[in-house]
C-alpha cells in the first residue's frame, strides 16, 4: 500500500471505528427517522422481561372477502408479565389510568374532556388541609349536567362503652 492510499484509508478506518462506538459511549442515540417492524422496551436488568413493545398485528375483520389489514400497535406489559393495555384500531384496553382523557376532533378542538377537578372548599385532615377532587366529564367545553358528589367519609368510631351491669340494676 502507497503511502498516499494510507492517508485516504487509515482516517476512514479509525472514522468508521468511532462512529460504531459513539453510541456505546454515549448510551444513546440520535436520529430523525428510525425504520423498524418492532420497537421492543426490555428491563434494564432482566433483558428477558419485556416492558412495552410497539409493533404491529393483523386487524380483526368480520368480512370474509376482505383481507386482514397489519395495523399499528402498542402493547404495555406490567411487572408481572400480563398486558396491562394494548392500543391499536381495533382499540381494546383492560385498564387505563392517567389524570385527563381528552379526545379531539381532527381540527384539533377539544370535544370531550374527562378528568379529576377540585372540590371549592377544603377539608381538615388530622395532617392538616386537603383538598378533594370530583371527576367531571366535558362536552363540547360544558360540563355536563350530571355531577357525583364523592364518597362520603365516615366518622371514626371510637371505643364503645359496654354500660356496667351493676349500674343498669340500680
Amino acid at each position: 500500500m502507497s503511502e498516499r492510499e494510507r492517508w485516504i484509508v487509515y482516517p476512514l478506518l479509525f472514522f468508521a471505528l468511532g462512529a460504531s462506538l459513539r453510541d456505546k459511549l454515549l448510551q444513546r442515540i440520535d436520529a430523525k427517522e428510525i425504520y423498524c417492524e418492532s420497537l421492543r422496551i426490555v428491563d434494564q436488568q432482566d433483558p428477558q422481561r419485556l416492558l412495552a413493545e410497539l409493533s404491529f398485528r393483523r386487524a380483526a375483520s368480520s368480512d370474509p372477502t376482505q383481507l386482514a389489514d397489519r395495523v399499528g400497535r402498542l402493547r404495555l406489559i406490567d411487572s408481572d408479565g400480563r398486558e396491562v393495555c394494548e392500543l391499536n384500531s381495533n382499540l381494546s384496553v383492560q385498564r387505563l389510568a392517567t389524570k385527563q382523557l381528552l379526545v379531539v376532533d381532527p381540527s384539533g378542538v377539544p370535544m370531550v374532556n374527562a378528568l379529576a377537578e377540585p372540590v371549592p372548599g377544603m377539608m381538615m385532615g388530622e395532617e392538616g388541609p386537603t383538598v378533594s377532587y370530583r371527576g367531571v366529564i366535558y362536552l363540547n367545553n360544558r360540563p355536563m349536567s350530571l355531577r357525583l358528589a364523592p364518597p362520603a367519609t365516615r366518622p371514626k368510631q371510637g371505643p364503645v362503652s359496654v354500660p356496667d351491669s351493676s349500674s343498669a340494676a340500680s
